[in-house]
């Protein structure tokens, strides 16, 4: 068994996707890794231009096909896949600076050890318009926790983010993997679920740990930076932080949630998204559409619960056989 795969899930980035994978193909034959990518039901050129790398990648390169449209569907069929200890994930725009997959293998040393993380910077293809401020890049997936390797608790700090994430192989199978309800699906930007499985896999006793010198650099396009598309990132990240927290803590502390985290947000006043908008007001109205995301998504998933909880009591009794058990 490999000492890991990396992992790139990709869908429709024909034009991108080979940057990260032949920078990953690079640092992996060091590493008796190799690297997967999973095609998600591409319909551009990302099939044909993942065929021409892996047949210049020497047996070091696989491709497989995910037909159901979603990142996390994507990862489950990379984490079924994967014929080795631990699966790294690398997006599909992200290129690793040297070191990368040394520096983040190394803390598996320690047999407690499930999920490893590392710094993900910010590379604008262009560069970013003054009113990008740094309240507004973790939402490009921008993560730091500092100089020094740390455990990370929930509570504490930012579970790694999914851009530079790794797991051991055996641990986010026994887990579950990811949660198909969350995460990207095309044009949805739920996310939440690196965090869901890093919370199961911390729950269970294991660890989740952050390395600092494991660090890629993220590519952000154009298109994502627009007030539009910040406001509905932080829109649906809300709705899926609310699944989260109800399907992990609990009815009364999603409620409290709303209350402690959101309450003020769901009142500002609501500002015009528009180009070349103010960045003070392009933060609060992010922060406005996350809070009432979050009420919406809870809402809804309230409303179901409370759906099979009523069908569950209107069910009739299972009967037994007498004297036998089923």
């Amino acid at each position: 068994m490999r000492r890991a795969t990396v992992a790139i899930c990709t869908r429709n980035r024909a034009r991108t996707v080979g940057r990260a994978v032949e920078a990953a193909l690079a640092q992996a034959a060091a590493r008796d890794a190799d690297v997967l990518a999973v095609d998600n039901a591409s319909t551009d050129d990302t099939p044909a231009v993942l065929a021409a790398l892996a047949a210049r990648a020497a047996g070091r390169l696989r491709v497989v096909r995910e037909a159901e449209v979603g990142l996390s569907a994507a990862r489950n069929r990379a984490l079924a896949a994967a014929d080795a200890q631990v699966v790294v994930f690398l997006d599909d725009d992200a290129v690793p600076r040297p070191g990368w997959l040394a520096a983040l293998l190394a803390p598996y040393a320690e047999p407690a050890v499930a999920c490893v993380g590392g710094r993900v910077v910010l590379a604008f293809e262009r560069p970013a318009p003054a009113w990008v401020v740094p309240a507004l890049h973790p939402a490009l997936s921008a993560y730091d926790q500092g100089p020094a390797p740390r455990t990370v608790r929930y509570g504490e700090a930012d579970y790694p983010y999914g851009a530079n994430t790794s797991f051991r192989t055996a641990d986010a199978r026994a887990a579950g993997g990811f949660s198909t309800r969350m995460g990207l699906r095309g044009a949805r930007q739920l996310q939440h679920e690196e965090i869901d499985l890093c919370y199961r896999l911390e729950r269970a006793g294991r660890e989740i740990r952050y390395a600092p010198d494991a660090v890629v650099d993220h590519w952000i396009p154009p298109e994502r930076v627009r007030p539009e598309w910040f406001v509905a990132r932080h829109r649906q990240g809300g709705e899926s932080a609310a699944l989260f927290i109800l399907r992990s803590r609990g009815v009364l502390r999603a409620l409290w949630r709303l209350r402690w985290k959101y309450g003020r947000a769901l009142f500002l006043r609501s500002e015009r998204v528009q180009e070349g908008m103010d960045a003070a007001a392009l933060v609060r109205e992010c922060a406005r559409q996350e809070a009432r995301g979050y009420a919406r998504g809870l809402a809804r998933e309230l409303f179901r619960l409370e759906a099979l909880r009523r069908r569950r009591a209107a069910a009739p009794p299972v009967l037994r056989p007498a004297g036998g058990a089923s």
